[in-house]
């Protein structure tokens, strides 16, 4: 095998523009650089620099090679890096953004777990539904997609599958009757857990597996989605809200889902960063917390993964093969599936 440190040694001489500067930086003797590199054109069997007692060049084929000396270089840093941190005792303040519901159902209960076991740590955490730049010195971001969904520069990594229903109370159902079809949905009252502006779409999938957007028009508009169940349990319109929000609400007979022959797309919740390299310990052992302890919606091998048609050809989303009613089942009785986490 090759002496990888004449690699890094030759990447210096490149860096520094000649064996001089290159002795210089490494605090070693030139010719002790100047004989390395030549055993290695030796080993070889090609001319890495031009040098004589005037000058110096690489050649394009030693450019060539420095790059992938270099990438090298960068390689073995971070898995240094990667044993420090790992090594290193997480502490000092770590930033994260989140939407409020999430704070509320996943990651409030888990704070005080993480900082138990941490004491060192000091986390800031930002409950907010407005879309946040990871450059806004955070250092995460937890979000909630639907899937699939790609974000390039980012990191991901997915904390659980999310399954919302449309849902209304026994009461507004017995006042206004239970629709049996989207459409006759959309013309009762409805609330909406989205922005003022709008527009107000559920997005559902028909028997036929084909995505459907059914616009309309909420009674109430807001950006809390305790409110808006809320208002669903008190009998103020239909809603779409992730199961886990309103699990307990159907358990005891204050909700009662809305056409579950019509499954929604699967939505992940997802915990956002700008690079593995580097990473802080606090940041990891958080990050690693969260997947620890997250429990999903709907397993992997009853993810059902669709293409649009028509002229929705390009279209990508996932529906669960269970039906409704067996998912919420499991979800009461407890049996929800352990994530095992993912970096895409």
């Amino acid at each position: 095998m090759q002496d990888l440190n004449d690699l890094y040694i030759f990447s210096q001489v490149v860096e520094h523009n000649g064996f001089t500067g290159a002795a210089q930086a490494l605090g070693v003797a030139r010719s002790s650089i100047c004989r390395r590199v030549g055993q290695l054109e030796e080993r070889l069997g090609i001319r890495l620099v031009h040098r004589t007692t005037r000058h110096f060049a690489v050649t394009d084929l030693g450019m060539e090679f420095n790059g992938y000396c270099v990438k090298m270089v960068a390689e073995a840093k971070a898995a240094y890096d990667r044993v420090a941190c790992a090594r290193a005792r997480p502490s000092g303040m770590l930033r994260v953004s989140c939407p409020p519901i999430i704070v509320q159902l996943l990651v409030g209960p888990l704070i005080p777990l993480f900082l138990e076991k941490t004491p060192d740590v000091r986390i800031a955490m930002e409950a907010t539904n407005r879309k946040v730049d990871i450059e806004e010195n955070f250092d995460l971001c937890i979000r909630i997609r639907q899937v699939p969904s790609e974000d390039s520069g980012l990191i991901m990594r997915s904390l659980g599958i999310v399954q919302q229903v449309l849902v209304a109370s026994p009461r507004f159902l017995e006042a206004h009757g239970r629709p049996t079809s989207p459409a006759d949905a959309a013309k009762m009252a409805s609330l909406s857990y989205a922005s003022f502006q709008g527009p107000h779409v559920w997005k559902l999938v028909d028997p036929d597996e084909q995505e459907i957007q059914v616009r309309h028009e909420p009674t109430l508009i807001a950006d809390d989605m305790g409110l808006v169940r809320q208002a669903a349990v008190h009998g103020l319109g239909i809603a779409q809200l992730p199961l886990a929000a309103c699990l307990e609400d159907l358990r005891q007979g204050l909700l009662d889902i809305v056409l579950p022959e019509f499954l929604a797309p699967l939505c992940e919740i997802q915990v956002v960063f700008p690079s593995r390299r580097g990473m802080l310990p606090a940041v990891r052992s958080f990050i690693d917390f969260l997947g620890a302890h997250c429990v999903s919606e709907v397993s992997e091998r009853q993810i059902k993964r669709h293409v649009g048609r028509g002229h929705r050809e390009n279209v990508r989303f996932w529906t669960s093969r269970q039906p409704l009613k067996q998912l919420v089942a499991d979800s009461q009785q407890g049996t929800g599936v352990k994530r095992v986490a993912r970096v895409a």
